[in-house]
């Protein structure tokens, strides 16, 4: 999650950055009466009581470069190189050597403090402040914020257990980053409001006037290295700009009880986020249960499956077509499901995407068609509508049965 102009943070993946025993064994406590401080108004704030001290450690530079690096690949589905493949065949990435380093050295230069929820754990990396612009670091304002910030994450982790359901949601890359909307929104909504909480007179005004400055603004967006992918950037941005204003919506329409009932049914896709819900659930049984049955030759192997969302459907026309000719051709969707697989010297894909009517499903194919021509994909690929749904093919001789699919 890429931090905004002036809240320099990650937590790496969706449930953060899982610090093992021995590095946390380690550390020792800081500022405990900041972490009081702050934890005290970030509940009054949010009207909920901490159950438990926060506790707050320092992290070494190098060990963060270090556990950033084995977390992200822990939590890719696959094997990094095969996994970057796979992006790369359905165009949402252009082809890169060493773009796991190039990662892991532009999450690490973001980064001064996080939580963690797996040793659940605030954590500040040494040296990081001094890194940054004069007048900022962890002090005043700047180190206000992220203490708020976090302190909602580590607030959130008591009810929700963020770590455990998140990993529960490692094949729904688009239902984890709806989750990970609700989550950084709450949290920079907390932090903006503590924030107007020391500026007399404060209102509703100032926070809309704020809000764009601490979520993800474009002064950070311009410091990004060209050589990140805009998939990676544009992805991690989102739950800050986008989930602030789901959260804020919720909050006008019933208090902070509203976001309380988005904790006991958060919302189930990206479409829910940019549509601002409420949203039909997305559709299920897409793929058939016998996994062997989409492979079409013995030298392919499944990868792994994921559902990718409106907002992936939108990224991808976006590296072709006009943001509004995207955003159209996306809207209609309620439901996807993408296998990869791998053949000796390719990386190949089975999505099928259901649309509310097919008339959204026919744009869908027109649109991506249209794209494709612009941009082609690294390998041939089919695309077929019928009735509700469109599937995209890349590798397999034939389609195989799909259930209710009637071409």
């Amino acid at each position: 999650m890429l931090p905004s102009a002036v809240l320099k943070k990650l937590r790496s993946g969706a449930a953060g950055v899982a610090l093992s025993a021995v590095l946390v064994m380690g550390f020792t406590d800081l500022l405990p009466d900041k972490v009081a401080e702050f934890s005290r108004k970030v509940e009054a704030v949010r009207g909920r009581k901490f159950n438990r001290t926060v506790p707050a450690s320092e992290l070494d530079q190098a060990d963060l470069k270090r556990v950033l690096r084995a977390k992200l690949t822990e939590q890719l589905p696959v094997p990094a190189e095969d996994y970057f493949r796979t992006l790369v065949s359905l165009g949402l990435i252009d082809a890169q050597t060493g773009l796991l380093d190039t990662l892991v050295d532009f999450y690490a230069s973001q980064v001064i403090a996080f939580y963690d929820p797996q040793p659940r754990r605030f954590f500040v990396v040494r040296g990081a402040e001094a890194q940054e612009d004069p007048g900022e670091g962890l002090e005043g304002l700047s180190q206000g914020l992220i203490y708020a910030h976090e302190l909602t994450h580590a607030l959130q982790d008591e009810t929700l257990r963020l770590d455990d359901r998140l990993q529960k949601l490692k094949d729904d890359g688009d239902r984890a980053l709806a989750l990970q909307c609700l989550l950084e929104g709450e949290a920079t909504l907390v932090m903006i409001r503590v924030a107007l909480g020391e500026i007399p007179g404060a209102g509703e005004q100032a926070e809309e006037q704020i809000g764009p400055l601490l979520s993800a603004g474009a002064l950070e967006r311009a410091n990004i290295p060209r050589d990140v992918p805009a998939y990676f950037v544009d992805q991690l941005f989102f739950p800050y700009v986008d989930g602030l204003e789901y959260v804020r919506a919720a909050v006008k329409r019933g208090g902070w009880a509203e976001v309380d009932k988005l904790w006991r049914n958060p919302p189930e896709s990206s479409a829910e986020i940019l549509h601002g819900g409420p949203f039909p659930p997305p559709a299920q049984g897409l793929m058939p249960e016998n996994l062997a049955t989409l492979l079409g030759a013995p030298d392919q192997r499944l990868l792994y499956f994921d559902t990718l969302g409106e907002w992936t459907l939108r990224f991808l026309l976006q590296r072709a077509l006009p943001e509004t000719d995207a955003r159209k051709a996306s809207e209609g969707w309620r439901g996807d499901r993408i296998a990869f697989f791998s053949s000796p010297g390719a990386t190949g894909y089975l999505w099928r995407i259901r649309f509310d009517e097919p008339a959204s499903a026919a744009r869908f194919e027109a649109a991506v068609k249209k794209a494709r021509a612009k941009r082609p994909t690294p390998a041939a690929e089919t695309v077929r509508a019928a009735g509700t749904d469109v599937v995209l093919s890349s590798g397999l001789a034939k389609l195989p049965n799909l259930p209710g699919w009637k071409p």
